[in-house]
Protein backbone atom coordinates (compact mmCIF):
# COMPACT_ATOMS: atom_id res chain seq x y z
CA UNK A 1 0.00 0.00 0.00
CA UNK A 2 0.97 3.86 -0.82
CA UNK A 3 -0.16 6.47 1.29
CA UNK A 4 -0.64 9.34 -1.32
CA UNK A 5 -1.83 13.17 -0.58
CA UNK A 6 -3.70 14.81 -3.28
CA UNK A 7 -3.97 18.80 -2.80
CA UNK A 8 -6.12 21.15 -4.59
CA UNK A 9 -5.39 24.96 -5.04
CA UNK A 10 -7.48 27.96 -6.94
CA UNK A 11 -6.12 29.09 -10.32
CA UNK A 12 -8.00 31.90 -11.29
CA UNK A 13 -8.46 35.44 -8.85
CA UNK A 14 -12.08 35.56 -6.89
CA UNK A 15 -13.29 38.70 -5.57
CA UNK A 16 -14.33 36.37 -2.28
CA UNK A 17 -10.05 35.27 -2.51
CA UNK A 18 -6.95 37.68 -1.22
CA UNK A 19 -4.52 35.86 -4.32
CA UNK A 20 -5.12 32.60 -6.89
CA UNK A 21 -1.36 31.38 -7.46
CA UNK A 22 -2.43 27.50 -7.52
CA UNK A 23 -1.50 25.37 -11.00
CA UNK A 24 -4.53 22.72 -10.30
CA UNK A 25 -4.06 19.11 -8.55
CA UNK A 26 -0.89 18.20 -7.22
CA UNK A 27 -0.42 14.68 -6.26
CA UNK A 28 2.22 12.94 -3.20
CA UNK A 29 3.92 10.64 -1.46
CA UNK A 30 3.31 10.88 1.97
CA UNK A 31 5.62 9.69 4.19
CA UNK A 32 3.56 8.84 7.59
CA UNK A 33 6.71 8.61 9.44
CA UNK A 34 8.84 11.53 8.96
CA UNK A 35 5.88 13.87 7.72
CA UNK A 36 6.96 14.45 4.77
CA UNK A 37 5.00 15.27 0.97
CA UNK A 38 6.95 13.99 -2.32
CA UNK A 39 5.50 15.62 -5.13
CA UNK A 40 5.37 12.33 -7.80
CA UNK A 41 4.92 14.89 -10.93
CA UNK A 42 4.00 18.44 -12.21
CA UNK A 43 0.76 19.27 -11.33
CA UNK A 44 -2.50 18.41 -13.30
CA UNK A 45 -4.54 21.73 -14.18
CA UNK A 46 -8.01 21.53 -13.08
CA UNK A 47 -9.42 25.06 -12.62
CA UNK A 48 -9.97 25.83 -9.11
CA UNK A 49 -10.27 22.75 -7.55
CA UNK A 50 -11.45 23.26 -4.07
CA UNK A 51 -12.33 20.07 -2.48
CA UNK A 52 -10.78 16.62 -3.01
CA UNK A 53 -12.31 13.50 -2.26
CA UNK A 54 -9.92 9.74 -2.44
CA UNK A 55 -11.84 6.96 -4.38
CA UNK A 56 -9.29 4.60 -3.48
CA UNK A 57 -10.85 1.23 -4.94
CA UNK A 58 -11.46 2.96 -8.57
CA UNK A 59 -7.40 4.35 -8.06
CA UNK A 60 -9.40 7.71 -8.19
CA UNK A 61 -9.52 11.20 -6.94
CA UNK A 62 -12.48 13.49 -7.60
CA UNK A 63 -12.11 17.18 -7.57
CA UNK A 64 -14.47 19.81 -6.69
CA UNK A 65 -14.05 22.20 -9.68
CA UNK A 66 -16.73 24.33 -12.15
CA UNK A 67 -17.35 24.50 -16.22
CA UNK A 68 -18.76 27.43 -18.04
CA UNK A 69 -16.07 29.92 -17.67
CA UNK A 70 -17.08 29.72 -13.54
CA UNK A 71 -20.52 30.19 -13.95
CA UNK A 72 -21.37 26.43 -13.11
CA UNK A 73 -19.64 23.66 -10.22
CA UNK A 74 -18.62 20.64 -11.61
CA UNK A 75 -17.09 17.27 -10.60
CA UNK A 76 -14.20 16.04 -12.34
CA UNK A 77 -12.48 12.72 -11.36
CA UNK A 78 -8.31 11.99 -12.35
CA UNK A 79 -7.39 8.12 -12.37
CA UNK A 80 -4.05 7.10 -10.84
CA UNK A 81 -1.73 5.45 -12.78
CA UNK A 82 -0.63 2.21 -10.96
CA UNK A 83 3.35 2.01 -12.47
CA UNK A 84 3.91 6.38 -13.57
CA UNK A 85 2.01 7.38 -10.50
CA UNK A 86 0.70 9.63 -12.68
CA UNK A 87 -3.18 11.35 -12.45
CA UNK A 88 -4.96 11.59 -15.78
CA UNK A 89 -7.96 12.95 -16.61
CA UNK A 90 -11.54 10.99 -16.69
CA UNK A 91 -13.73 13.78 -17.75
CA UNK A 92 -15.53 15.88 -15.65
CA UNK A 93 -19.53 16.99 -14.91
CA UNK A 94 -21.86 20.10 -14.69
CA UNK A 95 -22.90 20.12 -10.68
CA UNK A 96 -26.24 21.81 -10.49
CA UNK A 97 -25.16 24.86 -8.90
CA UNK A 98 -21.99 27.35 -8.55
CA UNK A 99 -19.18 27.71 -6.16
CA UNK A 100 -19.19 24.25 -5.16
CA UNK A 101 -17.17 23.84 -1.85
CA UNK A 102 -17.38 19.99 -0.74
CA UNK A 103 -18.09 16.45 -1.28
CA UNK A 104 -18.36 13.28 0.24
CA UNK A 105 -18.78 9.78 -1.62
CA UNK A 106 -21.25 7.82 -0.61
CA UNK A 107 -21.01 4.94 1.45
CA UNK A 108 -21.17 2.19 -1.61
CA UNK A 109 -18.99 3.98 -3.73
CA UNK A 110 -22.11 4.88 -6.50
CA UNK A 111 -22.03 8.36 -6.50
CA UNK A 112 -20.48 12.05 -4.95
CA UNK A 113 -22.23 14.10 -3.07
CA UNK A 114 -21.43 17.89 -4.01
CA UNK A 115 -22.12 20.33 -1.83
CA UNK A 116 -22.57 24.91 -3.74
CA UNK A 117 -22.32 27.39 -1.72
CA UNK A 118 -23.52 30.01 -4.44
CA UNK A 119 -27.24 30.35 -3.57
CA UNK A 120 -29.62 31.68 -5.28
CA UNK A 121 -28.83 34.12 -8.44
CA UNK A 122 -31.11 35.61 -11.20
CA UNK A 123 -31.80 33.40 -14.18
CA UNK A 124 -28.85 30.89 -13.04
CA UNK A 125 -28.08 27.43 -11.64
CA UNK A 126 -28.25 27.47 -7.88
CA UNK A 127 -28.54 24.33 -6.22
CA UNK A 128 -27.08 23.26 -2.90
CA UNK A 129 -26.71 19.94 -3.21
CA UNK A 130 -25.74 17.49 -6.50
CA UNK A 131 -25.78 13.81 -6.39
CA UNK A 132 -23.24 12.64 -9.40
CA UNK A 133 -22.90 9.05 -10.14
CA UNK A 134 -19.23 7.48 -10.39
CA UNK A 135 -17.75 4.49 -12.17
CA UNK A 136 -14.39 3.16 -13.32
CA UNK A 137 -14.79 5.52 -16.19
CA UNK A 138 -14.86 8.61 -14.03
CA UNK A 139 -18.34 10.90 -13.58
CA UNK A 140 -21.24 10.28 -15.30
CA UNK A 141 -24.30 12.97 -15.66
CA UNK A 142 -25.87 14.86 -12.39
CA UNK A 143 -28.90 12.89 -12.15
CA UNK A 144 -30.56 15.17 -8.86
CA UNK A 145 -30.46 18.45 -7.48
CA UNK A 146 -31.83 20.17 -4.87
CA UNK A 147 -32.60 23.85 -3.54
CA UNK A 148 -32.48 24.89 -0.12
CA UNK A 149 -34.73 27.98 0.73
CA UNK A 150 -34.32 30.51 3.37
CA UNK A 151 -32.06 33.16 4.58
CA UNK A 152 -30.03 34.47 7.58
CA UNK A 153 -29.69 37.59 9.74
CA UNK A 154 -26.00 38.50 8.45
CA UNK A 155 -27.19 40.40 5.45
CA UNK A 156 -24.01 40.29 3.91
CA UNK A 157 -23.07 36.68 4.19
CA UNK A 158 -26.64 34.89 4.57
CA UNK A 159 -28.93 36.63 1.94
CA UNK A 160 -29.16 33.61 0.19
CA UNK A 161 -29.09 29.34 1.10
CA UNK A 162 -25.55 28.59 0.71
CA UNK A 163 -24.63 24.97 1.42
CA UNK A 164 -20.44 24.27 2.96
CA UNK A 165 -20.35 20.61 3.91
CA UNK A 166 -22.44 17.54 3.03
CA UNK A 167 -22.32 14.11 5.44
CA UNK A 168 -23.44 11.17 5.73
CA UNK A 169 -24.63 9.67 8.96
CA UNK A 170 -22.55 6.90 10.05
CA UNK A 171 -25.21 4.32 9.71
CA UNK A 172 -25.59 4.87 5.54
CA UNK A 173 -29.24 5.77 6.19
CA UNK A 174 -29.46 9.76 6.03
CA UNK A 175 -27.24 12.74 4.26
CA UNK A 176 -26.64 16.31 6.12
CA UNK A 177 -26.07 19.16 4.49
CA UNK A 178 -24.61 21.91 6.55
CA UNK A 179 -25.86 25.89 5.28
CA UNK A 180 -24.15 28.60 6.57
CA UNK A 181 -26.85 30.98 4.72
CA UNK A 182 -29.98 29.70 6.60
CA UNK A 183 -28.47 28.11 9.59
CA UNK A 184 -29.53 24.84 8.88
CA UNK A 185 -28.70 21.35 8.90
CA UNK A 186 -30.69 20.06 6.04
CA UNK A 187 -31.54 16.50 6.03
CA UNK A 188 -32.11 13.64 3.41
CA UNK A 189 -32.87 10.29 3.50
CA UNK A 190 -30.95 7.34 1.56
CA UNK A 191 -33.38 4.71 2.13
CA UNK A 192 -34.03 4.79 -1.72
CA UNK A 193 -29.92 4.91 -2.32
CA UNK A 194 -27.14 7.26 -2.50
CA UNK A 195 -28.76 8.08 -6.00
CA UNK A 196 -32.47 9.16 -4.70
CA UNK A 197 -31.81 11.48 -1.38
CA UNK A 198 -35.67 12.24 -0.34
CA UNK A 199 -35.60 15.55 1.34
CA UNK A 200 -36.92 14.99 5.30
CA UNK A 201 -37.25 18.64 6.22
CA UNK A 202 -39.25 17.36 10.09
CA UNK A 203 -35.30 16.32 10.25
CA UNK A 204 -33.69 19.57 9.72
CA UNK A 205 -31.93 21.94 12.48
CA UNK A 206 -32.27 25.07 12.88
CA UNK A 207 -28.99 26.39 14.48
CA UNK A 208 -29.25 29.99 16.56
CA UNK A 209 -29.38 32.58 14.14
CA UNK A 210 -26.39 34.00 12.56
CA UNK A 211 -24.27 30.87 13.70
CA UNK A 212 -23.61 30.19 10.16
CA UNK A 213 -22.75 26.39 10.11
CA UNK A 214 -19.74 25.81 8.05
CA UNK A 215 -18.29 21.98 8.29
CA UNK A 216 -18.96 19.02 10.74
CA UNK A 217 -17.62 15.65 11.95
CA UNK A 218 -19.31 12.76 13.04
CA UNK A 219 -18.09 11.52 16.68
CA UNK A 220 -16.30 7.83 16.90
CA UNK A 221 -19.06 6.09 18.21
CA UNK A 222 -21.68 7.59 15.47
CA UNK A 223 -23.82 9.20 18.54
CA UNK A 224 -22.48 12.85 18.40
CA UNK A 225 -22.03 15.30 15.80
CA UNK A 226 -19.68 18.13 16.12
CA UNK A 227 -20.13 21.44 14.23
CA UNK A 228 -17.91 24.38 13.32
CA UNK A 229 -19.23 27.49 12.71
CA UNK A 230 -17.97 30.54 10.71
CA UNK A 231 -19.86 33.63 11.32
CA UNK A 232 -20.10 32.96 14.84
CA UNK A 233 -17.21 31.18 15.64
CA UNK A 234 -17.50 28.03 18.27
CA UNK A 235 -18.09 24.25 18.13
CA UNK A 236 -21.38 23.18 18.41
CA UNK A 237 -22.23 19.39 19.95
CA UNK A 238 -25.55 17.67 18.68
CA UNK A 239 -26.71 13.91 19.72
CA UNK A 240 -27.38 11.52 16.99
CA UNK A 241 -30.50 9.36 17.43
CA UNK A 242 -29.68 6.50 14.46
CA UNK A 243 -32.73 5.27 14.57
CA UNK A 244 -34.69 8.40 13.20
CA UNK A 245 -32.12 10.13 12.01
CA UNK A 246 -32.94 12.72 14.22
CA UNK A 247 -30.13 15.36 15.48
CA UNK A 248 -29.99 17.62 18.81
CA UNK A 249 -27.90 20.49 19.86
CA UNK A 250 -26.63 19.73 23.00
CA UNK A 251 -24.13 22.42 23.42
CA UNK A 252 -21.89 24.79 21.84
CA UNK A 253 -18.08 26.21 23.30
CA UNK A 254 -16.95 29.65 21.76
CA UNK A 255 -13.71 29.65 19.52
CA UNK A 256 -12.82 33.38 19.96
CA UNK A 257 -9.65 34.02 21.10
CA UNK A 258 -8.44 34.68 24.77
CA UNK A 259 -7.23 38.12 23.61
CA UNK A 260 -10.94 38.95 22.34
CA UNK A 261 -9.54 38.52 18.64
CA UNK A 262 -12.53 37.76 16.11
CA UNK A 263 -11.37 34.43 14.09
CA UNK A 264 -13.13 32.93 11.27
CA UNK A 265 -13.27 28.75 11.89
CA UNK A 266 -13.20 26.79 8.20
CA UNK A 267 -12.09 23.28 8.62
CA UNK A 268 -12.58 20.68 11.48
CA UNK A 269 -11.46 16.77 11.77
CA UNK A 270 -11.96 14.24 14.31
CA UNK A 271 -8.24 12.36 15.47
CA UNK A 272 -7.70 8.86 15.13
CA UNK A 273 -7.97 8.21 18.94
CA UNK A 274 -11.71 9.47 19.03
CA UNK A 275 -10.92 12.28 21.73
CA UNK A 276 -8.95 15.19 19.64
CA UNK A 277 -10.81 17.72 17.29
CA UNK A 278 -8.62 20.12 15.49
CA UNK A 279 -10.04 23.09 14.20
CA UNK A 280 -8.58 25.72 11.54
CA UNK A 281 -9.07 29.51 12.58
CA UNK A 282 -8.24 32.31 10.08
CA UNK A 283 -7.73 35.68 10.91
CA UNK A 284 -5.45 34.40 13.47
CA UNK A 285 -3.72 31.44 11.88
CA UNK A 286 -4.21 29.42 14.39
CA UNK A 287 -5.02 25.45 15.07
CA UNK A 288 -7.67 25.17 17.85
CA UNK A 289 -7.33 21.41 19.87
CA UNK A 290 -10.35 20.00 21.50
CA UNK A 291 -10.44 17.23 24.02
CA UNK A 292 -14.00 15.47 24.03
CA UNK A 293 -15.03 14.50 27.63
CA UNK A 294 -15.53 10.66 27.32
CA UNK A 295 -18.41 10.76 29.89
CA UNK A 296 -20.53 13.48 28.66
CA UNK A 297 -19.43 13.88 24.74
CA UNK A 298 -18.65 17.79 24.76
CA UNK A 299 -15.62 19.24 24.15
CA UNK A 300 -13.39 21.57 25.49
CA UNK A 301 -10.27 23.55 24.24
CA UNK A 302 -6.73 22.01 25.51
CA UNK A 303 -4.21 24.42 22.90
CA UNK A 304 -3.93 26.81 20.10
CA UNK A 305 -0.86 26.76 18.00
CA UNK A 306 0.20 28.45 15.01
CA UNK A 307 -1.17 27.22 11.77
CA UNK A 308 2.09 27.33 9.97
CA UNK A 309 1.14 30.29 7.72
CA UNK A 310 -1.92 32.86 6.64
CA UNK A 311 -5.72 31.57 6.51
CA UNK A 312 -5.19 27.75 7.29
CA UNK A 313 -8.41 26.94 4.78
CA UNK A 314 -8.11 23.25 5.25
CA UNK A 315 -6.72 20.20 7.33
CA UNK A 316 -6.22 16.80 7.31
CA UNK A 317 -5.28 14.23 9.68
CA UNK A 318 -2.78 11.08 8.24
CA UNK A 319 -4.16 7.63 8.97
CA UNK A 320 -1.96 6.98 11.48
CA UNK A 321 -2.84 10.17 13.44
CA UNK A 322 0.74 11.24 13.80
CA UNK A 323 1.18 14.46 11.40
CA UNK A 324 -1.65 17.31 10.77
CA UNK A 325 -1.76 18.99 7.50
CA UNK A 326 -2.78 22.01 7.28
CA UNK A 327 -3.14 24.43 3.80
CA UNK A 328 -2.32 27.64 4.41
CA UNK A 329 -4.12 29.54 1.48
CA UNK A 330 -2.68 32.98 1.51
CA UNK A 331 1.00 31.68 2.60
CA UNK A 332 1.52 29.20 -0.81
CA UNK A 333 2.30 26.14 1.22
CA UNK A 334 0.54 23.17 3.26
CA UNK A 335 2.82 22.69 6.46
CA UNK A 336 2.59 19.52 8.58
CA UNK A 337 2.67 19.51 12.47
CA UNK A 338 3.86 16.17 14.20
CA UNK A 339 1.00 15.25 16.45
CA UNK A 340 1.19 13.39 20.19
CA UNK A 341 -1.57 13.14 22.47
CA UNK A 342 -3.46 15.98 21.29
CA UNK A 343 -0.36 18.26 21.11
CA UNK A 344 0.92 19.93 17.75
CA UNK A 345 5.02 19.99 18.30
CA UNK A 346 6.88 22.76 18.66
CA UNK A 347 7.95 23.11 15.13
CA UNK A 348 6.83 21.54 11.76
CA UNK A 349 7.91 18.10 10.53
CA UNK A 350 8.00 20.03 6.69
CA UNK A 351 6.27 22.33 4.54
CA UNK A 352 5.05 21.88 0.83
CA UNK A 353 5.54 25.05 -1.41
CA UNK A 354 1.84 25.08 -3.49
CA UNK A 355 0.25 27.81 -4.73
CA UNK A 356 -3.08 29.01 -3.16
CA UNK A 357 -3.59 25.54 -1.51
CA UNK A 358 -7.73 24.99 -1.19
CA UNK A 359 -7.69 21.57 0.17
CA UNK A 360 -5.87 17.98 0.36
CA UNK A 361 -7.13 14.58 0.70
CA UNK A 362 -5.11 11.38 1.80
CA UNK A 363 -5.58 8.21 1.09
CA UNK A 364 -3.90 4.69 1.20
CA UNK A 365 -4.14 3.06 -2.67
CA UNK A 366 -2.98 -0.83 -3.63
Amino acid sequence: MALYAAAGSLTRSAPQFAQANGAGVTLCRFDDEAGILTPCAAPVRVEDSTWLVADPARRQFHVVTDCDDGRQSALASLQLARETEALTSLGSVPAGGHEGCHAVLSADGGAVFVANYGGHRAGGIQAGLAIVPVGSDGPRPTIATFEHEGHGPNAARQESPHAHCVLQSPDGRFLFVADLGIDKLVAYELSGGALAPRPRPELDVTLPPGLGPRHFVFAADGAHLYLVSELTPAVTTLSYEAATGRLAVEASISLVAVEGQNVQPSGIVLHPDGVHLFVALRLTDEIAVLAIDQQTSLPQIVGRYPSGGRTPRDLALSPSGRFLLVSNQDADCITIWPVSRGELGPKPSSSLAIGTPMAVALAEFN
